[in-house]
């Protein structure tokens, strides 16, 4: 399954000191969200804090406690260094690819490398009560019934189901042999990704191929060359490479870091 891994604590020392960042997984909305996150001040620091962002093909519904603003935002073409200054206390809904234009009838594109506010999207359902509510299990509640409200008597569309099959086999896939599978031109198949995920087919794979390379280093006990394979690199050293270039440390560290 395919599990975007957003992994500031391992990307940034001060961030693992100073804050706390959490993921939650309901099953209830599982077919739409990856989780329900949360990031918050451990303590009051006095400098800036880098939060590394991934690119992942989500959009996100970032919910700002301490400013009291609610907004969509995405990545998708390189780490974002989001700076953290002084108090933070954030939640976010992290929308599985394809969700947004799903839930919402908006092409993906006009969000993704971008942030837009809240209520120019969502213009039937005030969600701001959830500034009133005190636990985190209660603003967890308020996301859900959201995203169940959303989806309500709608059936999740094929569209969605492809990232999983592009996900499992990325060294055997290219945009030409995306096209031919579901017979369309490579022009036709460019405009469909940009509606549903934002991104184009090419980002899209270098994406997926990032997170399955994440997800072998930090969960199975496999040699580099064999996850450079598996994932779709033609050599180790394009793989070290390409893994440096979105997380700023060689595979090496991060499985150091992790352990």
């Amino acid at each position: 399954m395919y599990y975007p891994r957003q992994i500031p604590y391992l990307l940034d020392k001060d961030f693992k000191e100073n804050i706390e960042y959490q993921e939650y997984n309901l099953k209830e909305i599982a077919d739409y969200c990856m989780c329900i996150w949360t990031m918050k001040s451990k303590k009051i620091s006095d400098k800036s804090i880098t939060n590394n962002i991934l690119p992942d093909a989500c959009i996100d519904i970032v919910i700002d406690f301490i400013n009291n603003v609610i907004c969509f935002a995405g990545f998708s073409k390189e780490t974002k260094d989001f700076k953290l200054n002084k108090k933070v206390d954030y939640m976010g809904v992290r929308l599985k690819p394809g969700s947004f234009h799903f839930l919402f009838n908006i092409d993906a594109s006009k969000i993704m490398d971008n942030e837009i506010p809240f209520k120019n999207i969502e213009q039937n359902y005030n969600l701001n009560k959830i500034f009133t509510l005190k636990s985190v299990n209660a603003k967890i509640e308020a996301l859900k019934d959201y995203l169940i409200y959303k989806s309500k008597n709608k059936k999740k569309p094929f569209i969605m189901d492809i990232i999983e099959q592009l996900y499992q086999n990325p060294q055997k896939t290219s945009v030409k042999n995306i096209a031919l599978k579901f017979g369309y031109n490579q022009r036709h198949l460019y405009r469909i990704f940009l509606i549903n995920y934002g991104v184009s087919p090419k980002v899209l794979l270098n994406i997926l191929r990032l997170h399955l390379c994440l997800t072998l280093i930090l969960e199975h006990n496999m040699n580099l060359t064999d996850i450079a394979y598996s994932c779709g690199f033609y050599d180790q050293s394009h793989f070290i490479k390409e893994i440096k270039r979105y997380t700023g440390i060689s595979p090496l560290n991060v499985i150091e870091t992790y352990k």
